[in-house]
């Protein structure tokens, strides 16, 4: 293959030209040396470069090394299918680096892997705070980024190169909330008060004001509130000591950061805690809280990526066999982080197949008229469709949410209904 990179100047695969030199104008048979000629050419196809940025030390470590093995699984899938067809069979390539858990190591970490001219597409990086930071970057360099974060902030800048297949917390509390409450209602319990605890990351306060502008038209008080910088909290006593001593009806929470999660929910048992905890992200049903037992119980979220009914089971089988061998051998199940892929990597691999070509705006052009509903790329998609609005977020009519909850030591979708595992309880 031959690019010129930012043109539309591309070739790739077997050309015309290039058979006949091998078999020969007028040959009436291929001989072995002729398939080996074939061979080499479509050997000689490039890979299809996307930098890929995330968390892989620090506080979000877990979170992001799940995310990166959840990438390599969901491109060995396109790789091994064939690749990319119009581009010669083309394979995606991972390049990574670290952020080191920080906003500005996001954009430094986005800006050197991009220092590269053969970087055709961009993944990350993975919490809102910091996608808001890599994608300055690739916003600047007009590279298409795609991500999975979901605060609504990252499309209200008028940015033109991101693209993000999760549904807005405005659009995934809007669906959930009420979804909430009747649930409780179900149960004879009214929800009149609440109470915020979290980290105050981009997605976290996106999150916290769509509750309350959602819950507090249906009659819902916010009592309290007790944040902390994103990847700060040492000790999680204060916090989960004023839970217990405000006792809301329900915990508006938002963790991010495992490590963060795993000592409020230490001090959530120990304390003997059993208010209601809503959480703004499927990190709630990651593997490592299960030691919590019958304290993460009952306990709700809403995800825009968690596997469903309607997810291939191959791609389970394929995240849990990638994460096991490179990452985490005991993995037990796949989680929001493992399957976020999934929400992109087909959906990037249709946009190359149409676009045929690696020039940036070439595939933003095809993004941008990309519409696709019940197809493979978008089966793990909860509204199993795919096409982006103007400023690059899924559009609404194939928005859905996602509820899991934690049942029998174990978390599970439950709404909606056609992609539902199991039914919701109120404990």
């Amino acid at each position: 293959m031959e690019r010129k990179n930012g043109s539309k100047a591309e070739t790739s695969g077997v050309t015309r030209r290039d058979f006949l030199k091998v078999t020969g104008a007028g040959a009436l048979a291929v001989g072995a040396g002729s398939l080996v000629g074939v061979r080499h050419a479509r050997a000689a196809v490039p890979d299809i470069k996307i930098a890929c940025v995330y968390p892989l030390s620090g506080a979000f470590s877990r979170n992001g090394n799940l995310k990166f093995q959840g990438v390599k699984a969901a491109m060995g899938w396109v790789n091994d299918r064939g690749g990319i067809k119009s581009l010669g069979g083309a394979k995606l390539v991972p390049v990574i680096a670290d952020c080191a858990s920080t906003v500005e190591g996001a954009a430094s970490a986005m800006e050197r892997l991009c220092r590269d001219p053969e970087i055709v597409m961009a993944l990350g990086s993975w919490a809102s705070s910091f996608t808001m930071s890599s994608t300055e970057v690739t916003e600047r360099l007009g590279i298409p980024q795609y991500s999975c974060s979901f605060a609504d902030s990252l499309t209200e800048r008028g940015f033109k190169w991101g693209f993000y297949p999760n549904s807005p917390y405005s659009t995934l509390t809007k669906v959930v909330c009420p979804q909430v409450l009747e649930l409780a209602k179900s149960a004879g319990k009214t929800i009149k008060t609440a109470m915020i605890v979290g980290n105050n990351q981009a997605a976290s306060t996106s999150f916290y004001k769509a509750c309350k502008d959602n819950l507090i038209p249906m009659g819902v008080q916010f009592i309290a509130e007790e944040t902390w910088a994103i990847g700060t909290l040492t000790d999680a006593t204060p916090v989960m000591a004023k839970v217990k001593k405000t006792n809301p009806d329900l915990v508006i929470y938002m963790g991010d950061a495992l490590t963060e999660i795993q000592m409020c929910m230490m001090k959530k048992k120990e304390l003997h805690i059993r208010v209601p905890f809503f959480c703004g992200g499927g990190w709630l049903g990651d593997p490592s809280l299960k030691f919590a037992g019958e304290y993460l119980e009952s306990w709700i979220a809403l995800t825009p990526s968690f596997p469903h009914k309607l997810t291939p089971p191959e791609w389970i089988e394929r995240s849990l066999a990638q994460c096991r061998k490179e990452y985490s051998k005991d993995e037990a199940w796949v989680g929001q982080e493992l399957s976020f892929a999934w929400n992109q990597v087909p959906v990037m691999a249709e946009v190359l197949e149409r676009a045929g070509s690696r020039d940036h705006k070439a595939l933003r052009e095809a993004a941008a008229k990309l519409d696709l509903k019940n197809v493979m790329a978008t089966r793990h998609i909860p509204g199993q469709g795919i096409a982006f609005d103007n400023v690059g977020r899924i559009a609404p009519k194939y928005r859905e949410a996602l509820i899991i909850q934690w049942q029998s030591g174990k978390p599970v979708v439950v709404y909606p209904p056609n992609l539902a595992q199991a039914k919701a309880v109120w404990r």
